[in-house]
Protein backbone atom coordinates (compact mmCIF):
# COMPACT_ATOMS: atom_id res chain seq x y z
CA UNK A 1 0.00 0.00 0.00
CA UNK A 2 1.29 3.47 -0.92
CA UNK A 3 1.97 6.07 1.73
CA UNK A 4 0.18 9.43 1.55
CA UNK A 5 3.32 11.06 0.11
CA UNK A 6 3.81 8.32 -2.48
CA UNK A 7 0.17 8.55 -3.51
CA UNK A 8 0.42 12.34 -3.90
CA UNK A 9 3.48 11.92 -6.13
CA UNK A 10 1.74 9.29 -8.25
CA UNK A 11 -1.43 11.38 -8.55
CA UNK A 12 0.53 14.43 -9.69
CA UNK A 13 2.39 12.27 -12.23
CA UNK A 14 -0.89 10.86 -13.54
CA UNK A 15 -2.42 14.34 -13.87
CA UNK A 16 0.66 15.70 -15.67
CA UNK A 17 0.69 12.80 -18.12
CA UNK A 18 -3.03 13.11 -18.77
CA UNK A 19 -2.83 16.82 -19.59
CA UNK A 20 0.26 16.34 -21.70
CA UNK A 21 -1.88 13.96 -23.79
CA UNK A 22 -4.54 16.67 -24.03
CA UNK A 23 -1.98 18.67 -26.03
CA UNK A 24 -0.15 15.98 -27.97
CA UNK A 25 -3.18 13.81 -28.75
CA UNK A 26 -5.90 16.47 -28.44
CA UNK A 27 -7.87 14.55 -25.82
CA UNK A 28 -10.22 16.39 -23.48
CA UNK A 29 -10.44 16.46 -19.71
CA UNK A 30 -12.18 13.13 -19.61
CA UNK A 31 -10.39 11.46 -22.52
CA UNK A 32 -11.65 10.76 -26.06
CA UNK A 33 -14.80 8.81 -25.24
CA UNK A 34 -16.32 11.25 -22.79
CA UNK A 35 -18.56 14.17 -23.48
CA UNK A 36 -21.65 12.40 -24.66
CA UNK A 37 -21.02 8.71 -25.15
CA UNK A 38 -21.18 7.81 -28.83
CA UNK A 39 -21.58 11.39 -30.01
CA UNK A 40 -18.29 13.14 -30.67
CA UNK A 41 -18.08 16.58 -29.12
CA UNK A 42 -15.64 19.24 -30.30
CA UNK A 43 -13.80 21.50 -27.88
CA UNK A 44 -16.06 24.37 -28.99
CA UNK A 45 -19.17 22.27 -28.31
CA UNK A 46 -17.92 21.65 -24.79
CA UNK A 47 -16.91 25.30 -24.40
CA UNK A 48 -20.39 26.54 -25.28
CA UNK A 49 -22.00 24.02 -22.96
CA UNK A 50 -19.96 25.22 -19.98
CA UNK A 51 -20.42 28.95 -20.52
CA UNK A 52 -18.29 30.42 -23.31
CA UNK A 53 -20.00 32.44 -26.03
CA UNK A 54 -19.61 31.94 -29.76
CA UNK A 55 -17.92 35.34 -29.95
CA UNK A 56 -15.38 34.47 -27.25
CA UNK A 57 -14.50 31.14 -28.84
CA UNK A 58 -14.21 32.65 -32.31
CA UNK A 59 -11.75 35.28 -31.09
CA UNK A 60 -9.32 32.76 -29.58
CA UNK A 61 -6.19 31.33 -31.22
CA UNK A 62 -6.99 28.04 -32.95
CA UNK A 63 -5.47 25.74 -30.31
CA UNK A 64 -6.31 27.70 -27.15
CA UNK A 65 -9.51 25.81 -26.32
CA UNK A 66 -8.87 22.15 -25.54
CA UNK A 67 -12.26 21.47 -23.96
CA UNK A 68 -10.80 21.04 -20.47
CA UNK A 69 -12.86 23.40 -18.32
CA UNK A 70 -16.11 23.25 -16.39
CA UNK A 71 -17.06 26.93 -16.55
CA UNK A 72 -16.01 30.38 -17.75
CA UNK A 73 -14.43 32.26 -14.81
CA UNK A 74 -13.65 35.35 -16.88
CA UNK A 75 -17.37 35.89 -17.48
CA UNK A 76 -17.96 36.84 -13.85
CA UNK A 77 -14.52 38.05 -12.75
CA UNK A 78 -15.38 41.75 -13.28
CA UNK A 79 -11.96 42.51 -14.69
CA UNK A 80 -10.98 46.05 -15.63
CA UNK A 81 -8.13 47.89 -17.32
CA UNK A 82 -4.79 47.84 -15.54
CA UNK A 83 -5.43 44.78 -13.38
CA UNK A 84 -2.97 41.94 -12.88
CA UNK A 85 -4.68 38.56 -13.26
CA UNK A 86 -3.29 35.13 -12.39
CA UNK A 87 -4.72 31.95 -13.93
CA UNK A 88 -4.04 28.71 -12.04
CA UNK A 89 -3.61 25.74 -14.36
CA UNK A 90 -3.75 27.91 -17.45
CA UNK A 91 -3.53 25.07 -19.97
CA UNK A 92 -3.32 26.24 -23.56
CA UNK A 93 -4.31 29.76 -22.51
CA UNK A 94 -8.04 30.12 -23.15
CA UNK A 95 -8.92 32.10 -20.01
CA UNK A 96 -5.70 34.11 -20.10
CA UNK A 97 -6.49 35.30 -23.60
CA UNK A 98 -10.05 36.23 -22.67
CA UNK A 99 -8.76 38.13 -19.62
CA UNK A 100 -6.14 39.86 -21.76
CA UNK A 101 -8.68 41.96 -23.62
CA UNK A 102 -10.43 42.96 -20.41
CA UNK A 103 -7.32 44.21 -18.58
CA UNK A 104 -5.94 45.93 -21.69
CA UNK A 105 -2.37 46.99 -22.53
CA UNK A 106 -1.89 48.53 -19.08
CA UNK A 107 -2.81 45.24 -17.39
CA UNK A 108 -1.07 41.89 -17.16
CA UNK A 109 -2.15 38.27 -17.22
CA UNK A 110 0.01 35.46 -15.83
CA UNK A 111 -0.73 31.81 -16.52
CA UNK A 112 0.84 29.05 -14.41
CA UNK A 113 0.77 25.39 -15.41
CA UNK A 114 2.83 22.38 -14.32
CA UNK A 115 2.72 20.66 -17.72
CA UNK A 116 5.58 21.67 -20.00
CA UNK A 117 3.61 20.72 -23.11
CA UNK A 118 0.78 23.06 -22.06
CA UNK A 119 3.16 25.95 -21.43
CA UNK A 120 4.78 25.46 -24.83
CA UNK A 121 1.39 25.43 -26.58
CA UNK A 122 0.17 28.46 -24.62
CA UNK A 123 3.27 30.47 -25.50
CA UNK A 124 2.83 29.56 -29.17
CA UNK A 125 -0.79 30.68 -29.00
CA UNK A 126 0.17 33.96 -27.30
CA UNK A 127 2.73 34.68 -29.99
CA UNK A 128 0.35 33.79 -32.81
CA UNK A 129 -2.42 35.94 -31.33
CA UNK A 130 -0.24 38.92 -30.44
CA UNK A 131 -1.09 38.79 -26.72
CA UNK A 132 1.71 41.02 -25.49
CA UNK A 133 0.27 41.41 -21.98
CA UNK A 134 0.11 37.65 -21.30
CA UNK A 135 2.94 35.61 -19.78
CA UNK A 136 3.07 31.86 -19.08
CA UNK A 137 5.19 30.35 -16.30
CA UNK A 138 5.98 26.70 -15.68
CA UNK A 139 5.25 25.84 -12.07
CA UNK A 140 2.98 24.12 -9.58
CA UNK A 141 -0.04 25.81 -8.07
CA UNK A 142 1.02 24.56 -4.64
CA UNK A 143 4.17 26.72 -4.95
CA UNK A 144 3.30 29.59 -7.27
CA UNK A 145 6.19 31.34 -9.09
CA UNK A 146 4.54 34.68 -8.30
CA UNK A 147 5.54 37.46 -5.87
CA UNK A 148 3.65 38.23 -2.67
CA UNK A 149 0.72 40.66 -2.90
CA UNK A 150 1.21 41.24 -6.64
CA UNK A 151 -2.11 40.08 -8.11
CA UNK A 152 -5.55 41.70 -8.21
CA UNK A 153 -7.63 38.70 -9.29
CA UNK A 154 -6.91 34.96 -9.33
CA UNK A 155 -8.94 32.80 -11.71
CA UNK A 156 -8.93 29.07 -12.33
CA UNK A 157 -10.99 26.63 -14.36
CA UNK A 158 -11.52 23.05 -13.19
CA UNK A 159 -7.99 22.72 -11.81
CA UNK A 160 -7.99 22.92 -8.00
CA UNK A 161 -9.75 19.56 -7.74
CA UNK A 162 -6.70 18.00 -9.40
CA UNK A 163 -4.34 19.20 -6.68
CA UNK A 164 -3.05 16.80 -4.04
CA UNK A 165 -3.08 19.66 -1.51
CA UNK A 166 -5.92 22.13 -2.10
CA UNK A 167 -5.30 23.77 1.29
CA UNK A 168 -1.76 24.64 0.18
CA UNK A 169 -3.03 26.01 -3.13
CA UNK A 170 -5.49 28.32 -1.36
CA UNK A 171 -2.74 29.48 1.00
CA UNK A 172 -0.64 30.37 -2.04
CA UNK A 173 -3.57 32.20 -3.62
CA UNK A 174 -3.98 34.20 -0.41
CA UNK A 175 -0.24 35.01 -0.43
CA UNK A 176 -0.06 36.37 -3.98
CA UNK A 177 -3.26 38.46 -3.79
CA UNK A 178 -3.14 42.10 -2.83
CA UNK A 179 -5.32 43.16 0.13
CA UNK A 180 -8.86 43.33 -1.20
CA UNK A 181 -7.94 41.06 -4.09
CA UNK A 182 -10.42 38.50 -5.34
CA UNK A 183 -10.42 34.85 -6.32
CA UNK A 184 -12.92 33.64 -8.94
CA UNK A 185 -12.79 29.92 -9.60
CA UNK A 186 -14.84 27.54 -11.72
CA UNK A 187 -14.66 24.01 -10.40
CA UNK A 188 -16.68 20.87 -9.91
CA UNK A 189 -18.61 20.20 -6.71
CA UNK A 190 -21.19 17.62 -5.72
CA UNK A 191 -24.04 17.20 -3.29
CA UNK A 192 -22.60 13.82 -2.39
CA UNK A 193 -19.09 13.02 -1.15
CA UNK A 194 -16.85 11.26 -3.68
CA UNK A 195 -17.39 7.52 -3.16
CA UNK A 196 -14.40 5.94 -1.43
CA UNK A 197 -14.40 3.22 -4.07
CA UNK A 198 -13.76 5.86 -6.76
CA UNK A 199 -11.45 8.23 -4.87
CA UNK A 200 -8.86 5.44 -4.71
CA UNK A 201 -8.56 5.26 -8.50
CA UNK A 202 -5.77 7.55 -9.72
CA UNK A 203 -7.05 7.69 -13.30
CA UNK A 204 -10.50 8.72 -12.11
CA UNK A 205 -9.06 11.30 -9.71
CA UNK A 206 -6.94 12.73 -12.52
CA UNK A 207 -10.06 12.97 -14.67
CA UNK A 208 -12.53 15.47 -13.29
CA UNK A 209 -13.72 14.35 -9.87
CA UNK A 210 -15.49 16.99 -7.76
CA UNK A 211 -15.18 18.06 -4.14
CA UNK A 212 -18.11 17.87 -1.73
CA UNK A 213 -19.61 21.38 -1.79
CA UNK A 214 -19.44 22.13 1.93
CA UNK A 215 -15.85 20.90 2.11
CA UNK A 216 -14.79 23.28 -0.69
CA UNK A 217 -16.42 26.31 0.93
CA UNK A 218 -14.85 25.42 4.26
CA UNK A 219 -11.39 25.20 2.72
CA UNK A 220 -11.69 28.78 1.42
CA UNK A 221 -12.68 30.06 4.85
CA UNK A 222 -9.90 28.15 6.60
CA UNK A 223 -7.40 29.76 4.21
CA UNK A 224 -8.44 33.19 5.49
CA UNK A 225 -10.77 34.34 2.72
CA UNK A 226 -13.84 36.46 3.42
CA UNK A 227 -17.21 36.69 1.66
CA UNK A 228 -16.85 33.12 0.40
CA UNK A 229 -19.76 32.12 -1.79
CA UNK A 230 -20.95 30.17 -4.80
CA UNK A 231 -22.47 32.60 -7.28
CA UNK A 232 -23.65 30.20 -9.98
CA UNK A 233 -24.03 26.50 -10.64
CA UNK A 234 -24.58 24.61 -13.87
CA UNK A 235 -25.31 20.88 -14.10
CA UNK A 236 -22.31 18.94 -15.33
CA UNK A 237 -23.29 16.30 -17.92
CA UNK A 238 -23.36 12.90 -16.27
CA UNK A 239 -21.86 11.32 -19.37
CA UNK A 240 -18.68 13.39 -18.96
CA UNK A 241 -18.01 11.39 -15.80
CA UNK A 242 -19.48 7.99 -16.61
CA UNK A 243 -17.81 7.84 -20.02
CA UNK A 244 -14.38 8.67 -18.64
CA UNK A 245 -12.02 5.79 -19.40
CA UNK A 246 -10.97 5.38 -15.76
CA UNK A 247 -14.57 5.36 -14.49
CA UNK A 248 -15.72 3.01 -17.26
CA UNK A 249 -12.93 0.58 -16.44
CA UNK A 250 -13.86 0.62 -12.76
CA UNK A 251 -17.56 0.01 -13.45
CA UNK A 252 -16.72 -2.83 -15.82
CA UNK A 253 -14.90 -4.58 -12.98
CA UNK A 254 -17.36 -3.57 -10.24
CA UNK A 255 -20.89 -3.71 -11.62
CA UNK A 256 -22.34 -3.80 -8.11
CA UNK A 257 -21.27 -0.16 -7.66
CA UNK A 258 -22.70 1.17 -10.94
CA UNK A 259 -25.90 2.57 -9.36
CA UNK A 260 -23.92 4.37 -6.64
CA UNK A 261 -21.55 5.93 -9.17
CA UNK A 262 -24.44 6.97 -11.42
CA UNK A 263 -26.17 8.72 -8.51
CA UNK A 264 -22.92 10.45 -7.59
CA UNK A 265 -22.29 11.61 -11.17
CA UNK A 266 -25.81 13.06 -11.30
CA UNK A 267 -25.09 15.25 -8.27
CA UNK A 268 -22.14 17.04 -9.88
CA UNK A 269 -22.31 20.68 -10.95
CA UNK A 270 -19.85 23.21 -12.31
CA UNK A 271 -19.76 26.00 -9.72
CA UNK A 272 -18.38 29.52 -9.68
CA UNK A 273 -16.65 30.30 -6.38
CA UNK A 274 -15.83 33.85 -5.33
CA UNK A 275 -13.96 35.11 -2.27
CA UNK A 276 -11.98 38.14 -1.13
CA UNK A 277 -8.67 38.61 0.66
CA UNK A 278 -9.31 40.92 3.61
Amino acid sequence: MMTTTERAIEQKKTVRERYARAVTEKTGCCEPSCCGGQETKTADDIGKQIGYTDEELAALPEDANLGLGCGNPTAIASLSAGMTVLDLGSGAGIDCFLASGQVGPSGKVIGVDMTAEMIERARQNASAGGYDNVEFRLGEIEALPVADASVDVVISNCVLNLSTDKERVLAEVHRVLRPGGRVVISDMVSDLPVPALLSGDLNAVAGCLPTFRDTYLGQFREAGFADVRITEEKPYPTSYILQDEGVKAYIADNREHEAELTEFAGSIVGAHFEATKG
